[in-house]
């Protein structure tokens, strides 16, 4: 099992082990599910501290099949009829002996039942649509044992349940291949037959293709087919299927037993021949955890941070690095957002820039080639959803990535378009920024279309009259970035170009998005505000304040004029706010922002992806205190300002600000979040203040002014930097720098491949 390597968390229900690279769950009743997400680049699955969740696989143009939908191992005593879950459920019928470890690519639920030492580990190989089941039984007990084990999941893969419903699936056991199989016609741009299926190491003494034939009357804690003591050996058609195997095993007094299951799918039954070839033989299994074990360490690199706070250590590396990398490929998993995907691209060129360069190449492609990109692509269809904001996110990713490298040639390779065309990287680049540029509606800004980075405001612009304000600020810092990638390349005429637009653009922002304390969010399409002191509903909208900063715009002290006011109105004892006054009604000129619960996402909630841009602008501003407060505020073990109850090792999506309620405080959903990439960033970038530049890495960082002794380990060009931050006098300015020893002039760290860097920061 795990190490013993721990550091107790501040919570009864968990710790990190093995040096923060597991976490251990003590309890099957945590405050709600707690997720490990397991995946490879063609399939992904959900695991709970009981192995509830899901699974799919898709194709490039996002053709989803799903299939698991809950997992079950039971165990039933032929001598007693006695009988329980590997799952640890139900969770009160486990006093002692219960953990679940997730760990990166695994999780594994441990328990002891009448002198029986379980184990149930689920993982995903590096490669195959298909999830692996390892149980592990121990009799502890003085005498031999005989069981039947039931090995179960529901599925998606025909759809929810529901009474009087017809169903497309088709279930049977196939004697030859061992397994249970359920096939369907689906339907994308034909219609293709496809499968889902489970198979086993052992013989098979029964099965079930029928939820009606498994459960019965039953649950899948306590399905009919395991208080009988045998399964049905029912098919299914025109009903609701599931996938059930059992199998007799009997345990000698004091020995341990092994049995493996594969559950996945496909269009070819023939792969599940091959799967077991390749997996059911000796101790491939292991081999192959422990080859998705080394992948995920290689992908995720050798930078940690070191801070007071042994929690937070562990959160950052690996935890925070594995929950962004999750978007990298799968996005938020519900569909395939280009914006959201560009973003935790934008973060992993930190971590593993040639990764990033991958799925950075992979993601473009999604792109037209008239520079706007779509919203996401599912089902087989590129859907536009007519947003705005998909493109801008574009020369962040790609100036990241060079500014990281070092390498110019990146901007040369050619990447395809949706359309088949092909332009290098800085020709896709180019042309995001220009629609833009000619995608402007009232006040020469950006329009907003059906929604920007708030999809729920579908209905301020979908007549193209209507504007946002933040895209407009948004651009700014895109066509800044730009302009640099286009000076590094040597493109002076694109260089001017920049200059003038984003100046003009400037100014256009600041006479018509001032509204006198703070930035105005958006105008509809009839040129009535949004985030305007005039405003009934919706008054102040932290996003325009904390990117006045972040894009530079802000003209004289507007920005800090802003960020004051949003310290006034929108700072709560959970965290910052997103908009003051949410709706309350519905309103035909927002969209669904209107008809969300008051305090909840962006409808007025601690919304932790617009908190990590402020947390960016604090930095920027050189507040060190609110930075302190943001992180605090944010983590989601952090319990000095509230005690929150989701997983201790991700972040969540928000924090629920529904006053009165007892949702107050609780959490949305987790993993699947843009706050992990932008928190990793500001972290790197802003927070230890190691930006990279065209020559090397830049030194300016705004810390918790109580972390008095810090330190980051950061791979830069193949150079490792130890940085070390002295705030025993001050926390604003930097008094010196030292590198191996020797003052370093300026702030510019030395660069060269190979090369170790021992750096002293002190502060003042």
């Amino acid at each position: 099992m795990q190490g013993t390597d721990e550091m107790p968390l501040k919570t009864n229900c968990g710790r990190f082990i093995d040096n923060g690279m597991a976490f251990e769950i003590n309890t099957p009743d945590t405050p709600r599910d707690w997720y490990n997400y397991l995946w490879n680049e063609n399939y992904v699955a959900i695991f709970s501290q009981t192995a509830k969740g899901e699974s799919l696989t898709q194709d490039k143009m996002g053709r989803r099949i799903e299939m698991v939908f809950n997992r079950m191992l039971l165990l039933r005593d032929q001598r007693t009829g006695k009988f329980w879950s590997l799952n640890g459920l139900p969770v009160d019928q486990f006093s002692s002996g219960y953990r679940c470890v997730h760990g990166l690519g695994y999780s594994e639920i441990i328990q002891k039942y009448d002198n029986i030492e379980s184990s149930f580990r689920v993982f995903v190989p590096e490669k195959e649509v298909c999830e692996i089941w390892t149980a592990r039984l121990r009799n502890n007990g003085k005498r031999s044992r005989k069981f039947k084990a039931f090995a179960f999941f529901n599925t998606m893969f025909d759809g929810f349940f529901k009474p009087q419903t017809y169903y497309g699936g088709k279930g049977h056991f196939d004697k030859k291949l061992n397994s249970v199989v359920i096939r369907k016609r689906q339907e994308f741009d034909g219609v293709e037959e496809v499968n889902i299926y489970m198979t086993i190491d052992r013989k098979i003494s029964g099965f079930d293709c029928s939820m009606n034939g498994f459960a019965g009357h039953g649950t899948e804690q306590r399905p009919d087919a395991v208080v009988r003591g045998h399964c049905a050996n029912t098919g299914s058609e025109m009903e609701k299927s599931c996938c059930a195997i059992e199998t007799d095993i009997t345990i000698p007094a004091g020995k341990e037993m092994v049995f493996h299951v594969i559950a996945g799918g496909g269009k070819d039954k023939s792969d599940i021949l091959k799967l077991r070839a390749k997996f059911f033989k000796g101790n491939a299994i292991e081999r192959e955890l422990e080859k998705v074990k080394a992948r995920i360490t290689s992908l995720l690199g050798g930078d940690s941070i070191t801070t007071p706070d042994p929690l937070l250590n562990s959160f950052f590396h690996p935890w925070l690095q594995r929950q962004l990398s999750l978007g990298t490929q799968w996005a938020r998993v519900r569909h395939n957002g280009f914006r959201d995907q560009i973003q935790d691209i934008w973060a992993l060129a930190i971590i593993n820039p040639k990764e990033s360069e991958r799925q950075l190449r992979r993601v473009l492609s999604y792109q037209y080639s008239n520079g706007y990109a779509p919203r996401t692509w599912l089902n087989g269809k590129i859907l536009d959803k007519d947003f705005s904001d998909n493109h801008v996110w574009i020369t962040y990713a790609v100036h990241q990535l060079v500014m990281e490298t070092g390498d110019l040639s990146i901007l040369d390779r050619k990447i395809p378009f949706n359309d088949g065309k092909k332009a290098s990287l800085y020709e896709h680049v180019k042309r995001a920024i220009d629609f833009y540029w000619n995608d402007r509606a009232m006040f020469g800004l950006m329009k907003i279309r059906s929604g920007d980075w708030n999809d729920c405001l579908q209905y301020v612009g979908p007549k193209g009259k209507g504007v946002s304000i933040w895209l407009s600020m948004a651009w700014c810092l895109a066509n800044r970035q730009f302009a640099e990638l286009a000076e590094l390349a040597g493109r002076t005429a694109d260089v001017a170009k920049s200059a003038r637009r984003g100046e003009e653009m400037k100014k256009l922002v600041n006479k018509h998005g001032w509204d006198g304390d703070w930035y105005l969010r958006a105008c509809n399409d009839d040129g009535k505000t949004l985030g305007s002191h005039k405003n009934k509903e919706g008054r102040l909208y932290l996003l325009p304040q904390a990117w006045s900063i972040i894009s530079g715009i802000a003209d004289a002290d507007k920005g800090l004029h802003a960020m004051k006011s949003c310290d006034k109105y929108l700072e709560i004892d959970i965290g910052t706010i997103k908009v003051l006054d949410p709706y309350t009604h519905w309103d035909p000129k927002i969209g669904e922002s209107s008809v969300k619960t008051p305090g909840t996402h962006e409808n007025g909630g601690v919304y932790l992806h617009a908190c990590t841009f402020k947390l960016m602008a604090d930095c920027m501003l050189k507040r060190n205190e609110k930075v302190s407060m943001g992180i605090h505020k944010m983590l989601p073990f952090d319990d000095k300002y509230w005690e929150k109850n989701c997983e201790p090792y991700v972040f969540c999506n928000s924090y629920f600000a529904i006053k009165n309620s007892y949702r107050y405080g609780t959490v949305g959903q987790s993993w699947g979040t843009g706050t992990a990439a932008w928190f990793y960033v500001v972290m790197m970038n802003s927070v230890f203040g190691l930006r990279p530049e065209a020559g090397g890495l830049r030194i300016d960082p705004c810390l918790p002014p109580e972390w008095k002794k810090c330190s980051v380990t950061r791979h830069f060009r193949g150079a490792e930097y130890k940085i070390s931050y002295d705030q025993t006098k001050g926390c604003k300015n930097i008094s010196e720098i030292t590198v191996n020893g020797q003052k370093l002039d300026g702030t510019l760290l030395p660069c060269q491949n190979g090369a170790r860097f021992e750096i002293l920061v002190k502060m003042k």
